[in-house]
């Protein structure tokens, strides 16, 4: 065998012992075994790092406020009472409209809030928002006054909502007869469907099961559920999905109205 190829061979094999042996010492390999250190990384780039993450955000929030009734607050006032995060420029109260709903400008933390009505305190309670899209509620003053269908929106922006804005009989009523009608009222007047009894059956749902019977839309923005059988002793619900739309195509915010029918529970 040539004495120069075999050299080449030689050369070849230990070029790669010393690559693969002793590549941790190489400054080029090593550079992507050990790259740097986070604490070694540079304090500023990581200090702003963690300011972005930790300093509070400017958040627009949405909701509807109803009494222990269930029905909305209307024309109601929401009055900030403190917050963790100041930042200039935010909602310190707002007015609510006719359905009740809420359009305000928070920051992230916690927003002590509290709600009035006819210049007499409805209730409090604390928004806990941990960024957008994340918020839960705590602390409320009373148990019955709630607050419906939290959402964010975009700056800049003012969603339209069709909300419920009242029933007959009030939300969580108890009764030892069932009522003949369970009537609706909504912010805006409905769309009138062709079929009413088949669009109330796909869009109310009831639990346990009611069969519907006789309903109407009277008055342009009140739904009249006419009940036949089914209802029970104990809690009966309905559950008012999207499907319910406004004259303007807009979809009813979700509710759940709940009714206790005590014994005997005779039929309308």
């Amino acid at each position: 065998m040539n004495l120069l190829y075999i050299i080449r061979i030689m050369f070849v094999l230990l070029s790669m012992w010393v690559i693969s042996g002793n590549c941790y010492y190489n400054p080029l390999v090593n550079s992507f075994l050990n790259p740097e250190k986070l604490e070694d990384a540079n304090p500023t780039a990581l200090s702003g790092i963690a300011f972005a993450l930790l300093s509070p955000q400017v958040v627009q929030i949405t909701g509807q406020i109803v009494d222990a009734n269930g029905f909305a607050a209307s024309n109601g006032n929401l009055t900030i009472l403190t917050r963790t995060n100041p930042i200039e420029g935010l909602s310190n109260s707002f007015n609510l409209n006719t359905a009740g709903r809420f359009f305000i400008q928070l920051s992230t933390g916690e927003t002590r809030i509290r709600v009035e009505q006819s210049s007499v305190e409805l209730f409090s309670f604390t928004l806990n928002i941990n960024g957008p899209g994340n918020v839960s509620i705590t602390n409320k003053s009373l148990a019955g006054p709630d607050i419906l269908n939290i959402e964010f929106y975009p700056t800049g922006t003012t969603p339209s909502y069709f909300d419920i804005i009242s029933t007959n009989p009030p939300n969580q009523d108890s009764f030892q007869t069932w009522p003949s009608t369970i009537q609706i009222t909504f912010s805006e007047d409905l769309e009138i469907p062709s079929d009413l009894q088949s669009y109330l059956e796909a869009n109310v749902f009831t639990e346990p099961s009611i069969t519907f019977a006789g309903s109407s839309i009277v008055n342009g923005n009140i739904l009249e559920i006419g009940n036949s059988t089914g209802f029970q002793i104990g809690t009966n619900t309905y559950s008012i999905g999207r499907g319910i739309r406004s004259i303007s195509g807009i979809g009813s915010s979700p509710r759940t109205i709940s009714y206790t029918c005590d014994s005997p529970c005779n039929a309308p």
